[in-house]
């Protein structure tokens, strides 16, 4: 029988392309993350084939395009503004996008750390 035990963690830090990311994983493969992005930026519109997300807004304003997971076109998706203490909770194989329209802190809780995903040209 194994014995569950607490543990210290360090957290990765990476410089993106809109802003930056922290990055620590807890029990149950569940990956985390703490985004600042910077306004005007944007991700790429994308959707995970097994990977299901949710973003907590913690500060600022974000527009998400996003749609369901039979979206085949950009006449499938939806635009939506997501505002402080807010949540998006995105399910795998739907597509959607995060644009800054201020700067922006958001925290991310997903259950997979390396899933396969799609960019998608709509």
């Amino acid at each position: 029988m194994s014995r569950k035990v607490a543990w210290i963690t360090s957290i990765n830090t990476q410089e993106k392309s809109w802003g930056s990311e922290k990055a620590w994983t807890c029990p149950g493969h569940i990956h985390n993350k703490i985004l600042k992005m910077n306004k005007g930026s944007k991700t790429k519109l994308k959707r995970y084939r097994s990977k299901n997300e949710s973003f907590y807004l913690v500060s600022g304003k974000l527009s998400i395009t996003y749609g369901d997971e039979k979206a085949e076109g950009q006449s499938d998706l939806e635009i939506g503004i997501l505002h402080e203490n807010q949540v998006l909770s995105v399910p795998s194989m739907c597509p959607y996008r995060i644009e800054a329209l201020e700067d922006s802190v958001i925290i991310e809780t997903s259950d997979s750390h390396h899933a396969a995903y799609e960019i998608l040209k709509y």
